[in-house]
């Protein structure tokens, strides 16, 4: 049986078809000379920790400088993921961002959502995200679904707060509450 196994492994080896290696490149000429023309990056990734504990780690789909500032790095399809000293884990998504050269603050723009371990889904236009120390500020109007309802407000905040500097959601400017009451099974 053994024998039998082997012969037809070595068969697979023997009898293979010629592999052309020229048509396995799945880019076209055109895109390989726009990346090189770009300076682009594919799949960045960002990992730190705040003086305070919490991890926070910032990925794109593609990165590149700025044509104008080679100082600013443009960023599609963003996402970042804060995880806190308590467990609580936040992640934010965004068609955009724009990153300074200090690596300390992300602008994220385009159908911004934010999304939390604790039942908050957010949603608003523009946000500035903090790195250093996990802050994020929205540019205007948020709307968000919680465990208690829906919530609009002028402004959101997310920071650390309290003595253990552990991270809150802040809502301010008109904030309105549509409380839903849970149903409560017997």
């Amino acid at each position: 049986m053994p024998l039998a196994a082997l012969g037809i492994l070595s068969t697979l080896f023997l009898i293979s078809h010629k592999v052309d290696l020229e048509s396995a490149i799945p880019f076209a000429d055109v895109e390989l000379e726009k990346r090189l023309r770009d300076r682009q990056i594919t799949a960045p990734y960002i990992a730190g920790q705040t003086s305070d504990g919490h991890n926070i780690t910032l990925t794109s789909a593609t990165a590149h400088p700025d044509a104008d500032n080679p100082s600013l790095i443009i960023a599609e399809q963003v996402g970042a993921l804060i995880s806190t000293t308590d467990g609580t884990e936040i992640i934010v998504r965004a068609k955009e961002g724009e990153m300074n050269g200090d690596l300390d603050e992300v602008e994220l723009d385009g159908d911004v959502e934010i999304v939390t371990s604790s039942g908050y889904t957010i949603a608003t236009d523009a946000m500035l995200f903090g790195l250093e120390d996990a802050r994020a500020e929205t540019a205007g109007e948020v709307t968000a679904e919680t465990v208690m309802g829906s919530l609009t407000a002028g402004r959101m905040t997310l920071r650390p707060a309290g003595e253990n500097n552990e991270i809150y959601l802040f809502f301010t400017k008109g904030v309105r509450l549509v409380y839903t009451p849970q149903l409560k099974t017997r």
